[in-house]
């Protein structure tokens, strides 16, 4: 079984369950705090490619996975930060994706590109932005070929008990992908009742496979859609906010969602969690010495 090292994956679930949240908000923290990154999107729509802020037409569409993938290409990416660089997705990703169907060893050929580009040191960790289970094979090929899943939930009773049809999944699943745990996301701060049921819920599902993360990320509209519509990471809107003073966003009409602080704040004390656990995952891991 091939294993892509230094890789997470970031799903599986239906759309609207948060996957690219999750993974771009993470991508985008640690690049910010030095580690490199790769940001690979998987979904035919483009959709972390959207979220930090390149047009997947005029970076190939997905061309580039496709290439690479299919005609042993290097796989090419694009930066989209400092110590973030990300692998378009586009139109070209069903292509790729339907390609896989059919292929022979799709885990051999959709797993190379990318332990080539991690084994020449450029990057320091790889993220998979999945598209919604069922939809694309490439989410299959990544759930084979991953190290480390991560999987983000909300509270409501489909998310909940779609947690109980993955527990038996990761069971049958022919891969050797460890589950970090379970991202609790968009649950109200001020509903703390409901965070700890959500919570307890998820570990009596996940028991003695996987543990809900403690940082429970709050419900923020709002706060979501202003910063992809400033083309910015959460942190990152969350930092320029605090250089608009209150004059000014009476005299623009600008408003500042009031959580947008504890969002980012909520964002990268997850990220340190997750950090926490690969480590601890990378240190059980290492064969011991006779």
């Amino acid at each position: 079984m091939r294993t892509i090292p230094n890789s997470v994956v970031v799903g599986i679930g239906k759309g609207g369950s948060c996957k690219t949240t999750l993974a771009t908000q993470l991508a985008g923290i640690w690049a910010s705090e030095g580690k490199r990154i790769l940001l690979a999107d998987l979904d035919m729509q483009a959709s972390a490619t959207k979220v930090v802020g390149l047009d997947p037409v005029q970076h190939g569409a997905g061309r580039h996975l496709m290439d690479a993938v299919m005609y042993g290409d290097q796989l090419t990416t694009v930066n989209a930060r400092d110590n973030l660089d990300l692998v378009v997705a586009g139109r070209h990703t069903k292509t790729l994706s339907n390609h896989l169907v059919t292929a022979t060893a799709p885990q051999d050929a959709f797993a190379l590109p990318f332990e080539k580009i991690m084994a020449s040191g450029r990057y320091d960790r790889l993220v998979f932005d999945l598209p919604p289970s069922g939809s694309s094979r490439l989410a299959d090929m990544a759930m084979q070929t991953g190290k480390y899943l991560l999987v983000p939930t909300s509270s409501g009773v489909d998310n909940i008990e779609g947690l109980r049809v993955l527990a038996g999944e990761l069971d049958e699943l022919d891969s050797d992908i460890l589950l970090l745990g379970v991202v609790l996301m968009k649950i109200s701060a001020a509903a703390p009742r409901k965070r700890a049921e959500a919570r307890q819920e998820v570990s009596e599902i996940l028991a003695g496979v996987a543990d809900p993360f403690q940082t429970i990320i709050r419900e923020a509209g709002a706060a979501y859609d202003d910063s992809r519509k400033a083309g910015l990471f959460l942190h990152e809107y969350a930092e320029w906010a605090t250089t608009v003073s209150v004059t000014n966003q009476i005299r623009t009409g600008i408003k500042i969602p009031t959580n947008l602080a504890d969002l980012a704040r909520e964002f990268y004390e997850l990220a340190d969690e997750v950090d926490d656990r690969i480590a601890l995952a990378e240190d059980l891991l290492q064969p011991r010495a006779s």
